[in-house]
């Protein structure tokens, strides 16, 4: 995702990218594909910081996704609520970490785990 094409993308655009971007990286890195992996990443984190700049918008478009069906996307946007809605976020993220054993369920406990501590940062690099 491009810098000068962000500012003309839609909310609800920038939601679907960030959707399809964390499910495709949940899968690479269940799969070990991890150059597929790491180029979701970065559109994934495109579009975080595209939503997170959109203000209230961006903020309800990345609390409905907790709602997605592909658990790594809740997971990515859980870790990403966190920062605004911490309550709604760590309810999802218990959810995923009493799920089946599953590098998700691991994610959602460290994810908990270092929040807790004190020790999440959102920045933008």
């Amino acid at each position: 995702m491009k810098r000068e094409s962000v500012k003309q993308t839609s909310v609800p655009e920038l939601a679907a990218t960030y959707a399809e971007a964390a499910a495709l990286h949940g899968q690479a890195s269940v799969e070990g594909a991890h150059r597929v992996a790491n180029a979701q990443y970065k559109k994934l984190m495109a579009a975080w910081r595209a939503l997170r700049n959109r203000g209230e918008d961006g903020r309800a478009a990345l609390t409905e996704l907790l709602q997605a069906s592909n658990p790594h996307v809740r997971l990515w946007a859980a870790s990403h609520v966190l920062e605004f809605a911490p309550l709604l976020a760590e309810a999802e993220l218990e959810r995923l970490a009493h799920g089946p054993p599953s590098v998700v369920r691991l994610d959602a406990e460290m994810t908990l785990r270092e929040w807790r501590a004190g020790n999440l940062k959102f920045t933008e690099d």
